[in-house]
């Protein structure tokens, strides 16, 4: 079934694109210093951080490492959106940052990883980029002329009826793509995965203090501020699977199962920590 992950993926990134509007997203970027604070927290300082980290905790597992680096590299995920509408924050502006971080993805993520990794697994830039292309930028952009060309009804309408295919193409992904490496991952499982996922967690959580205060040091308002930080710390992490198990050794996936394990329940916890209670009215 390995073939059919990127049309699967493929699906999924349709039908989140279906619910983005690019009116919104060119009243956006007429003021772009959010989105400039967002390329700097999810792009800069967080792979910069991953790459810390590893280098301290795993110096000696170099494909360990490029799992980290890969797993902050790749764009943000549409649930940030999902995320800072409960929060009530700038929809438009979530939706503006997932376009943004989606088309910059083929050329930040090839290059992140290979500047950052310093390995000596031969990376397939160009394979990468072609691969974020036809999963991530022409569905997303697909998704967003429909939902122009209908003026929204589109997503008022079919999206929902959408979402079930969604998560079962996620699940099918996330099953297809961990199958793949069991083998290896089971024959090496030891104590040694425990320092891993504890350090896939802290990542996990420590985007959100950090893109929280970049809100607050570049005085933004308030719903901005909180698109900014759901967009930084969350991850399209399935895509990060998919590169994981087609360009790198089975290792490099490691660290990106933890970190679809962990990034929605601390997304929940952090959340709360930050804003209190969801609103609901």
């Amino acid at each position: 079934m390995k073939p059919s992950v990127t049309i699967l993926f493929a699906i999924i990134t349709f039908i989140g694109g279906l619910g983005i509007n690019s009116n919104a997203f060119f009243k956006v970027v007429k003021k772009p210093k959010a989105i400039f604070i967002f390329i700097i927290g999810a792009n800069l300082i967080m792979p910069l951080i991953a790459w810390t980290l590893a280098h301290l905790f795993f110096p000696n597992q170099q494909n360990v490492i490029t799992g980290f680096i890969l797993l902050m590299a790749v764009p943000t995920g549409m649930t940030g959106y999902i995320w800072s509408s409960i929060y009530k924050g700038n929809e438009a502006l979530s939706l503006t940052l997932i376009l943004v971080s989606t088309l910059l993805a083929p050329i930040l993520t090839p290059y992140t990883v290979s500047l950052l990794s310093n390995t000596s697994v031969h990376i397939d830039t160009a394979g990468m980029m072609i691969s974020l292309v036809l999963m991530v930028v022409i569905p997303s952009i697909v998704g967003t002329l429909i939902n122009n060309l209908t003026k929204g009804e589109v997503n008022n309408h079919i999206t929902p009826c959408l979402k079930p295919f969604s998560k079962i193409s996620l699940f099918l992904i996330i099953l297809i793509n961990t199958a793949l490496v069991s083998e290896r991952l089971i024959a090496n499982a030891s104590w040694a995965y425990v320092p891993i996922a504890l350090t896939c967690a802290f990542l996990a959580v420590i985007g959100y203090p950090i893109s929280y205060m970049l809100g607050g040091i570049a005085r933004l308002a308030d719903k901005e501020s909180k698109s900014i930080t759901f967009a930084s710390s969350l991850r399209n992490v399935s895509t990060a699977l998919v590169l994981a198990i087609a360009y790198f050794p089975p290792e490099t996936a490691l660290p990106v199962i933890f970190g679809i394990v962990f990034q929605q329940s601390t997304c929940a916890v952090m959340a709360y920590v930050l804003y209190g209670r969801k609103k609901t009215t």
